[in-house]
């Protein structure tokens, strides 16, 4: 809330004149109601409603520029979003197929289903931007204005890492297969978003990659936990204030 009200201030400001200032804040604000929406939600259609319209809104604020960089990233953006819903919508069918109930504290403590979790993983890994899937990050981010850039990087990227919190049966169940998969991905975004993003010439670019990189960090928390399912309660607090560490410091680096 405290990086959605700094950045809504900070584009009343920056962007003053801009002739597409008002179709930029309906969708900022849809994208916030979609955010705050799947944050709240408690079974799996709200969830679902609030992490699609939180999606869709976004690619606008990434298009806004309306330059040939900008229709571009947003273009591959919202490919990304639509794989990720279909994912997403399939795999929540066979958990719900399996359990008998949308409730999600249902669904964390069901039976694990593989094809499920799958599908989740990389459904949810797009948003979080999980190694491989996290290339959609570099040209979203220097395209779209600060404000958005603030957002998408400090609070919207998380998205993908709450509904691995919400689905997966973390604290409930070891499962080191998928725990390997969570600590490879974790640890290769951490050490690919450092040596890329040290690379890069545009700022905001050296920010997408070091959210990457972050995410990364937060990842190998999450795999960790899948492998030593008793740390879960402390590993929860160390990836609880990593996430809002990097929510305000990446959105202040933003604006």
């Amino acid at each position: 809330s405290v990086l959605w009200t700094a950045c809504a201030w900070y584009a009343r400001t920056s962007l003053k004149g801009d002739e597409y200032r008002t179709r930029f804040e309906v969708f900022f604000l849809l994208a916030l109601t979609g955010n705050l929406t799947l944050i709240l939600a408690q079974d799996v259609p709200v969830f679902y409603t609030g992490f699609a319209l939180m999606g869709f809104a976004s690619a606008g604020l990434v298009a806004h520029r309306g330059d040939a960089a900008a229709r571009r990233a947003a273009r591959l953006y919202v490919s990304l979003a639509v794989l990720g819903e279909v994912l997403l919508f399939v795999g929540f069918v066979y958990m719900v197929s399996s359990a008998g109930s949308t409730s999600l504290s249902a669904l964390q403590r069901a039976a694990p289903v593989p094809v499920a979790q799958a599908l989740l993983l990389v459904g949810f890994g797009i948003k979080a931007g999980a190694l491989t899937l996290h290339f959609w990050l570099p040209l979203a981010h220097p395209a779209a204005p600060l404000p958005a850039s603030a957002v998408l990087s400090g609070t919207m990227i998380k998205a993908g890492l709450l509904g691995w919190l919400r689905f997966f049966p973390l604290g409930y169940a070891e499962q080191p297969e998928l725990a390997v998969v969570f600590l490879a991905a974790g640890l290769g975004a951490s050490f690919l978003g450092t040596v890329v993003g040290a690379t890069q010439e545009n700022p905001k670019a050296v920010l997408a990659y070091s959210s990457i990189s972050q995410m990364g960090i937060i990842t190998t928390g999450l795999g960790m936990g899948m492998m030593a399912p008793q740390a879960w309660p402390e590993l929860l607090t160390a990836v609880l204030l990593y996430v809002a560490h990097h929510g305000l410091a990446k959105g202040a680096l933003f604006l």
